[in-house]
């Protein structure tokens, strides 16, 4: 008998079936965080007013506090990054490759500077996210301290440049195929 063959595929099945969990843990975090986000409230508890009688978030008193952290930290463009998490967790589970996660999360990085700066010089007023508006405190940073005259030189020109990069790059951060994508259209509709 080989044993050094049968230590090998040994190793490789365990490798397999952590990177399989890593995966799946990814696709679980990403679930927690959108429930958190979905369920946010201004009157759950947060960082600045540690104190509240009632949670109205899913997740309770870490969820609140969660969720608060991402919106004030990067607006709105944090519901799109437990997107990226969860194809991310996906694709990690049906590839075994558990290194596209850095490049994801490069790409994560990138689309959520431009969209916390987006909506913090098209969308800054929120009734909700009172504090530091629908960008954060990371968009409005970017855009009092450097982007500014910029994008003042023409909104509209920037406005769409910005809409087409974070959804340019959000898609790569979800390992987007558009061959995959048309084959899965045929197959559904029964396409020739």
């Amino acid at each position: 008998m080989n044993f050094k063959s049968l230590i090998n595929k040994s190793l490789e099945f365990i490798v397999k079936r952590l990177v399989e969990l890593s995966g799946i843990l990814l696709i679980f975090i990403s679930l927690l965080l959108f429930t958190s986000l979905l369920s946010y409230s201004p009157e759950d508890p947060n960082f600045i007013f540690p104190e509240s009688s009632e949670i109205k978030n899913l997740l309770g008193y870490k969820g609140s506090f969660v969720a608060d952290f991402f919106y004030q930290s990067i607006g709105l463009i944090s519901l799109l990054f437990c997107f990226t998490l969860f194809f991310s967790g996906i694709v990690i589970v049906k590839k075994k490759y558990i290194s596209l996660i850095f490049g994801n999360f490069f790409y994560a990085i990138l689309y959520i500077l431009l969209g916390s700066l987006f909506f913090s010089a098209y969308y800054p007023d929120s009734f909700w996210l009172i504090n530091n508006g629908n960008g954060g405190f990371l968009g409005k940073y970017l855009y009092n301290n450097f982007f500014i005259s910029i994008i003042n030189l023409n909104l509209e020109i920037f406005y769409y440049i910005f809409i087409f990069l974070i959804l340019f790059i959000f898609l790569l951060s979800i390992n987007f195929s558009i061959k995959y994508f048309l084959n899965l259209i045929k197959n559904i509709f029964n396409l020739p």
